[in-house]
C-alpha cells in the first residue's frame, strides 16, 4: 500500500507540473526589459571599475549616472567587501528589484576604467542610446585597449631598473636588474594562468628574487667579472618595489576614509595577505640559499643611496615603468613619470632641508601626488587611481622592509636588538600608511567640491524618493525605519504621497 501511495504522489506531481496551467519560468537573459538592462549594465561597468581598484565612493557615482539616465525609478547601491548590490526602490510598502553580483578578479589595465568614464560621459550627456552603450561596453570587454605582453613585461624590467638606478650607477647592476624584472613578470603571468592565489604568486616569486640574487652573488665569488661589486641587496630591493607595487593601498584607505568600510577591510586583508607573501618569500629564498651553501650578507644597512639627481631620475624611470606595466594611458606616461621624479625630490626636500623624518615626509610627498593625480585625472578623464598608484612607487620603502627583514633575521627573540628588527618593521608599516593617507587626502584637496557632492549625491536619489512616499510625520514603522539617517536631507515641509506607482516613476 506505502508503494502504491508513493506511486500515486509521484505521477500527480507530474502532472500538476506538466500541466498546461502552470507558468514555465522564463530563463534571465531573453526577454529584458530595458530597465532591468540598464541595471545590468550598471554592475557590469561598477564590476569593472572595482575590480582595477577604483575607489567604491567613486564607482556607485558613476553607476547612479547610468541608472539616472536609463532608469525611471532611483537606485539604491552598496558595496560591501567583493559584493555589489543594487536596490530599485518601489515604494515603502512595494518589495525592491534587487541585484547581487561578486566582482570578478581581473588583470589591472587603466585604459579600461578610462573607456568606461568616457562612456559614462556620454551617457550622463544623453548622447548615446542604451542598445549602443552596451554595444560599446560589450566591445571594450572583449577588445579592451591593451600594451602588447611584450611591451608590458619590459615595463616590468623597467621598473626594477630604475629601482636599482636609485642606489647605483653601476650599468652592469642596472641591466641585470632590467632582466631580473622581465624574469619576474613571465613568472608571475604563468602563474596566474596556473590559477595560483596572490598570495602564493606573491611568495614564489619573492623566493625566486631572493634565490637569484644569492646566486649572482655566488657567481661573482667564483670570479665571474660582471657580477663583481653587485651587491645582491639591489635585486632583492628592485623585486620588492616590483611586487608591493601593484598592490591597491591606496585604494584600500580611500574606501575606509569614506565609511566603505567592509570594502576596506577586504581589499587590505588582500595587502596584508600579499604583503606577508613578500616576506615569506624571501625568508624561502634565504632559507634555501643557506641550505645550498649560498647567502647574502646580512648587514643592518646593506645599500647605500646614489646621488640625488640620480635617485629623482631613477624615480621617474621606475615610474614610467610601472604606467607601461599597467597599461597607462600612452600621452600620461612621461607626465607620470615626472610626477614620481617631482614625489621624490619633495621627500628629499623635507626630509635633508626641513628635517623632516621619513614618516610625514613620505606623507606630504604623497599629498602632492594626490593633488595632481586628481587634476589630472580631469583633463584625461580616467581614475586618479592609476596616476596616484604609479607617482607613488619611488616611495615605496622596498629597502627600509628588507633592513628590517634582515634584521629580524640576523637578531632572533632574545637578543638585544631583535627590537631594532621590530622597529624598522614598525616604520615600514608606519611609512606605508602615511603614503596612502597622504595620498588619498591630496585627491580630496585636488577635487574638494566634486567630493562633497559625490558623497551628497549618492543617497540623494533615495532620500528623495522616499520623501515622495511618506510625510515626516508618518507613523509607519517602516516607513520611519526608511527615512532613518536621511531625514536631514528633507526639508520641514508636508509632501503627499503620490496615489500610485505612475506618481513615482514620475
Amino acid at each position: 500500500m506505502r508503494l502504491f501511495s508513493w506511486f500515486r504522489r509521484k505521477k500527480d506531481t507530474e502532472a500538476d507540473v506538466t500541466g498546461v496551467g502552470v507558468t514555465t519560468i522564463e530563463k534571465f537573459g531573453e526577454g529584458l526589459t530595458p530597465n532591468l538592462r540598464a541595471l545590468r549594465f550598471a554592475m557590469t561597468v561598477s564590476d569593472l571599475m572595482l575590480s582595477m581598484g577604483v575607489a567604491a565612493n567613486s564607482v556607485v557615482s558613476r553607476a547612479l549616472d547610468i541608472t539616472e539616465t536609463y532608469c525611471t525609478r532611483p537606485v539604491h547601491i552598496d558595496i560591501a567587501s567583493n559584493l555589489i548590490m543594487f536596490s530599485q526602490l518601489r515604494g515603502v510598502e512595494k518589495e525592491p528589484l534587487t541585484l547581487i553580483r561578486p566582482v570578478t578578479g581581473r588583470d589591472v589595465n587603466y585604459m579600461v576604467p578610462r573607456n568606461v568614464q568616457n562612456l559614462i560621459h556620454e551617457i550622463r550627456k544623453g548622447n548615446i542610446s542604451l542598445d549602443d552603450a552596451e554595444a560599446r561596453l560589450d566591445e571594450i570587454i572583449q577588445k579592451p585597449r591593451a600594451y602588447p605582453w611584450w611591451l608590458v613585461m619590459t615595463g616590468n624590467g623597467v621598473l626594477v631598473s630604475g629601482v636599482s638606478l636609485m642606489f647605483t650607477s653601476s650599468w652592469q647592476a642596472i641591466l641585470t636588474a632590467f632582466v631580473i624584472g622581465i624574469a619576474v613578470d613571465r613568472l608571475v603571468f604563468y602563474l596566474t594562468k596556473r590559477t595560483y592565489p596572490a598570495f602564493f604568486r606573491q611568495v614564489i616569486a619573492a623566493a625566486f628574487v631572493t634565490v637569484t640574487a644569492a646566486a649572482l652573488n655566488q657567481l661573482a665569488k667564483y670570479g665571474v667579472s660582471f657580477f663583481a661589486d653587485m651587491n645582491p641587496t639591489l635585486i632583492v630591493v628592485g623585486g620588492i618595489v616590483m611586487l608591493v607595487a601593484g598592490l591597491a593601498f591606496v585604494g584600500s584607505i580611500q574606501d575606509a576614509i569614506e565609511e566603505y568600510y567592509l570594502t576596506a577591510n577586504a581589499r587590505l586583508t588582500r595587502v596584508f595577505l600579499q604583503t606577508t607573501g613578500i616576506v615569506v618569500g624571501i625568508m624561502v629564498g634565504l632559507y634555501i640559499a643557506r641550505k645550498f651553501g649560498v647567502g647574502i650578507a646580512v648587514s643592518p644597512d646593506p645599500l647605500t643611496l646614489n646621488i640625488v639627481q640620480m635617485q629623482i631620475l631613477g624615480a621617474g624611470v621606475a615610474t614610467i615603468g610601472y604606467a607601461i606595466a599597467t597599461h597607462t594611458y600612452a600621452k600620461a606616461i612621461l607626465w607620470i613619470g615626472a610626477i614620481g621624479a617631482a614625489g621624490l625630490a619633495i621627500f628629499y626636500e623635507s626630509n635633508n632641508l626641513y628635517g623632516i623624518s621619513s614618516v610625514p615626509a613620505s606623507g606630504i610627498a604623497a599629498i602632492f601626488v594626490g593633488i595632481v593625480a586628481a587634476l589630472m585625472s580631469r583633463f584625461w578623464r580616467t581614475p586618479s587611481v592609476g596616476i596616484i598608484s604609479a607617482g607613488i612607487v619611488p616611495l615605496v620603502p622596498g629597502l627600509m622592509l628588507y633592513n628590517g627583514l634582515m634584521q629580524l633575521i640576523n637578531y632572533p627573540p632574545g637578543d638585544p636588538l631583535f627590537f631594532k628588527a621590530l622597529g624598522t618593521l614598525f616604520t615600514v608599516g608606519s611609512v606605508g600608511l602615511a603614503i596612502a593617507a597622504g595620498a588619498t587626502l591630496g585627491s580630496l584637496i585636488g577635487r574638494p567640491m566634486h567630493q562633497r557632492l559625490t558623497r551628497t549625491r549618492n543617497v540623494a536619489s533615495f532620500a528623495n524618493f522616499m520623501k515622495k512616499q511618506v510625510e515626516l510625520s508618518h507613523r509607519s514603522k517602516l516607513a520611519r525605519m526608511a527615512l532613518s539617517g536621511h531625514h536631514l536631507l528633507f526639508s520641514r515641509r508636508k509632501t503627499t504621497p503620490p496615489a500610485n506607482d505612475a506618481d513615482v516613476e514620475q
